[in-house]
């Protein structure tokens, strides 16, 4: 049986599962909305094993749901159904790639870490690779399987306990030839809407019940098809031929007709061949390549397209060569007025300021970037860095400040009032350093008068006799001095300025560049000046005098040779034209031969007409088309009576003599039919005889069986339920007497002959080829008596009295018939889905629980509220959301499942 149902990561649930077990009842508690219904009715993946039977919410099939229950993906999305038979095994189904789904067969009892992955993020679904090794590594020995389509049917539906089926079936329960679904199934499907039952779905059930679903009365179709046929076709070739009467005699005239212009036709077809032959010679010979004419064509066209466009040709280029010439000289002279309008400030003499001018400023530009190209040089080879640069030029400031304040107070400089000796003095210079030296003479405290050698310093002595001193700088010597450190100091100063600018340097250069070389060539120009305007004088010259009057000769010859031309084509357009009349006419001629020759249908005639051949053409193709609308209209007339009378002669005489010969003989056709008619009436009897028989079978187990299992339990203020049957009596009527056809002394009928052949010619004509099924006999009603005695029919296509009445008595019909087809054991239970569960009310709840207890059916319902009565509740709550545009996934299982226990179990409450 049915022990667990589960499903992982659907549109609706991440995570759900309800489990069975022992409970006789379940109830899925939530608020509209929510998905019990749709949770619910995953039983059609296990219980309605033909895909195309199942049937969801709103009467989906199966391909429209499929993104409801897989979330569009074969990877990660299952629904489980664990089976408890003899142990326990797992059915999985899973999508496929291709949108459609299949089935897996998993041994031992569902566990949920092979599926589920949790984290400290909560849980998702494993993929199915990893799901299926998982698996298999834990049993390898049994590892999953995926399911063919046989084996789920034996799997889920078997009459062999041994198999451990899932529905254990009774050997009466039959199947749809090697389809996936039988009786079990045809009934279990109408469980998932109850409430959408009606009197046909019943009738259907009823008639499973008994078996008798196949049963179907033939004789008008299978067993005596090829009679019936027989008998219709010639009853219907009777009355076309009666019909086909004034449509024949029609044909007749139109074939007269025919036969008259076929003859006329001929005969022109064999006038025009005859004669074509002469005119082809003729219109031959005249447009031949050595004829005549065809010689005067090709002599005008060389005249014209060789010699005169040839000549014609050679005067225009020599007139195109004058005035590119006339148009070069134009340009020339164009563009040495555009240089002379530039130079018409200048001119090229010794005297001509702006001429001088130009020349002094173009070897000032050279020099000035010579030196900037050297100062360029000189930086890029020199290395030191912008601050040696800066603190050289520090050095050579300070120094410079000094030299020159030592010459402005040369003549107070310590050095020189140290001693009144001259050679004291130049060795002071020299022991001294040259700060000390430099100092105001006012630092003297004691002038020097004796340098004798050693030198006294301090308290030291040291011989200096092998220095050699050198004399005092001068202040001559000192402002030469200051002058080349002001010219260091200003080299350094313009290599600081060339590090800090080196692109504008460089810029500066290029301008020069550009200004040489501007200046450059406009002096060029002015050089060239005079020969400018020599040239000028030239091409004027050039073109006045020689150019322009042998283009007005050139011109007057190509006029003279364009008359020529003219008049020479003239002549050549007649000899064409003559030619071209030759040759359309001859092949006119030809393709009126080729038509002509081509019409098939047309047999030629040994008859030669008296009319001209230019005018036998369109009066053949007149009268050809006439012909033919005969011909057509012939055929559609013939193809009809064919078509009426069922007849293939291709013939058109032979036709029309066979059908001559058939409507003559009419009436004996007539006596045919009536004796084929008989026949049939007697081959039908008995079998129609049985037909009914088994219909009275059915109806005795109705009425006798399967009533009285109604009579067990009532359904709210219902006492006692009944079903009904009502004949169809026109057609029992009729059957029952046909079923009476029988012969006397195997020649004449019985006296009830007569409405039994006009019963039999009715259903023959009304069931048109279709077998007649037990369920066209009678419609299905429901009787029932309520608790006031009251009794009332009811048509189960329409509501049952209340809501709830009608879900609940629709279910006593449908499982007191699904209960013969199981063998009832505890072990075989079977799960069913009883929907709207707060409308049925506490004394419905309480009796279904008690049917299905007894009969071993699990119904689980589903409710907005709880329900008292029910052994095992699921509350399931839709979990809030923080994202509006993201719905949560609804996550139930056993931690959202109570049971109840109650004190009278047995009661259900």
């Amino acid at each position: 049986m049915l022990n667990r149902i589960v499903i992982i990561n659907s549109e609706l649930y991440a995570k759900a599962s309800i489990q069975i077990g022992d409970n006789a009842s379940i109830q899925i508690t939530a608020e509209n909305n929510v998905g019990k219904s749709s949770f619910l009715n995953s039983l059609n993946f296990l219980y309605i094993t033909e895909k195309d039977q199942m049937r969801f919410e709103d009467n989906r099939k199966l391909s429209d749901s499929m993104k409801h229950y897989f979330d569009g993906t074969s990877i990660h999305s299952f629904i489980l159904f664990e089976i408890f038979k003899n142990g326990y095994y797992c059915i999985l189904v899973k999508a496929t790639p291709e949108n459609t789904i299949e089935y897996y067969k998993i041994s031992g009892i569902y566990r949920e870490q092979f599926f589920i992955e949790t984290s400290t993020d909560g849980f998702k679904a494993k993929k199915w690779e990893k799901i299926l090794q998982e698996l298999t590594n834990d049993n390898p020995t049994d590892p999953p399987y995926l399911l063919k389509s046989e084996e789920l049917y034996n799997l889920v539906y078997n009459s062999d306990k041994n198999k451990n089926p899932v529905v254990w079936i009774k050997k009466e329960v039959k199947r749809k030839g090697r389809s996936l679904s039988n009786s079990f199934t045809d009934i279990y499907k109408h469980l998932i809407k109850t409430s959408e039952i009606n009197e046909k779905s019943f009738k259907n059930a009823l008639l499973i019940a008994d078996n008798k679903q196949d049963v179907s009365l033939s004789v008008f179709t299978s067993s005596s098809f090829d009679k019936i046929n027989e008998f219709e076709k010639k009853k219907s070739h009777l009355d076309n031929l009666s019909s086909a009467k004034l449509d024949f005699e029609k044909l007749k005239l139109l074939n007269d007709k025919f036969i008259s212009e076929e003859s006329i036709l001929g005969k022109l077809k064999n006038t025009f061949i005859k004669s074509f032959g002469k005119v082809e010679n003729e219109l031959s010979d005249k447009v031949a390549p050595d004829s005549l004419l065809s010689i005067s064509i090709r002599n005008h066209e060389v005249k014209v397209n060789t010699v005169l466009k040839n000549e014609r040709d050679d005067l225009i280029a020599e007139r195109a060569t004058f005035n590119s010439q006339i148009t070069n000289a134009i340009n020339a002279n164009k563009e040495i007025e555009m240089q002379l309008k530039e130079l018409i400030d200048y001119e090229p003499i010794e005297d001509h300021l702006m001429y001088q001018g130009l020349v002094m400023k173009l070897d000032e530009c050279e020099k000035q970037k010579t030196g900037l190209e050297s100062q360029l040089t000189q930086l890029e080879r020199s290395k030191f860095s912008l601050n040696e640069v800066k603190k050289g030029i520090v050095e050579l400031e300070n120094e410079i400040q000094k030299k020159e304040q030592s010459i402005v107070q040369y003549d107070n400089l310590l050095y020189q009032n140290i001693s009144s000796d001259p050679e004291i003095v130049k060795k002071v210079f020299n022991y001294l350093s040259n700060d000390v030296a430099h100092l105001d003479k006012s630092k003297i405290q004691k002038a020097i008068t004796i340098a004798d050698l050693p030198m006294v310093l301090f308290d030291g002595q040291i011989d200096t006799s092998s220095v050699t001193f050198a004399n005092p700088p001068s202040i001559y010597q000192l402002q030469e001095e200051v002058a080349t450190k002001q010219k260091e100091l200003s080299e350094k100063k313009i290599q600081l300025d060339a590090i800090i600018n080196r692109h504008t340097l460089q810029d500066k250069i290029d301008v020069l560049k550009r200004s040489i070389i501007e200046q450059g060539t406009l002096l060029a120009k002015i050089r060239s000046k005079p020969e400018l305007l020599k040239k000028k004088t030239e091409n004027e010259m050039l073109i006045q005098v020689v150019l322009k009057k042998a283009v007005f000769e050139t011109t007057i010859k190509i006029d003279e040779k364009d008359v020529q031309i003219e008049k020479e084509k003239v002549a050549w357009d007649l000899r064409k034209k003559e030619k071209e009349k030759y040759e359309s006419d001859l092949k006119k001629y030809k393709t009126q031969y080729q038509y002509i020759s081509e019409r098939s249908d047309i047999y030629e005639i040994e008859e030669i007409l008296e009319d001209p051949f230019d005018k036998i053409y369109d009066k053949f193709t007149r009268l050809y088309d006439a012909f033919r609308t005969t011909r057509e209209n012939r055929k559609e007339l013939k193809d009809e009576i064919s078509t009426k009378l069922k007849k293939d002669i291709q013939d058109i005489k032979q036709f029309i003599r066979e059908v001559e010969e058939e409507i003559n003989n009419i009436p004996q056709m007539d006596r045919v039919i009536n004796n084929l008619l008989d026949t049939l009436s007697f081959e039908i009897g008995s079998p129609t005889f049985t037909f009914l028989s088994q219909f009275n079978d059915f109806k005795s187990f109705v009425y006798k069986s399967y009533n009285n299992k109604l009579a067990e339990y009532p359904v709210s203020n219902i006492q006692n339920v009944k079903v009904k049957i009502h004949e169809n009596e026109a057609l029992m009527k009729d059957l029952d007497k046909v079923s009476k056809l029988k012969f006397s002394n195997g020649l004449d009928f019985d006296n009830s002959y007569s409405d039994s052949k006009r019963a039999l010619e009715r259903q023959i004509a009304e069931s048109k080829g279709r077998p007649i099924g037990i369920s066209d006999l009678f419609t299905i009603k429901v009787e029932i008596t309520k608790a006031t005695g009251e009794t009332e029919e009811i048509d189960l296509s329409k509501q049952v009295q209340s809501r709830g009445t009608n879900i609940v008595l629709k279910l006593y019909l449908f499982l007191n018939i699904l209960k013969d087809l199981v063998h009832s054991a505890p072990e075989n239970k079977i799960v069913i889905y009883v929907d709207e569960l707060d409308a049925i009310g506490q004394k419905n709840v309480k009796y279904l629980n008690r049917f299905c207890s007894e009969n071993n059916f699990v119904p689980i319902f589903a409710a907005p509220r709880k329900v008292e009565g029910i052994q095992k509740y699921y509350m399931i709550k839709e979990p809030m959301s923080n994202n509006r545009n993201q719905k949560p996934k609804i996550t139930f299982g056993e931690l959202q499942s109570f049971p109840v226990t109650y004190r009278n179990a047995e009661s259900g409450l």
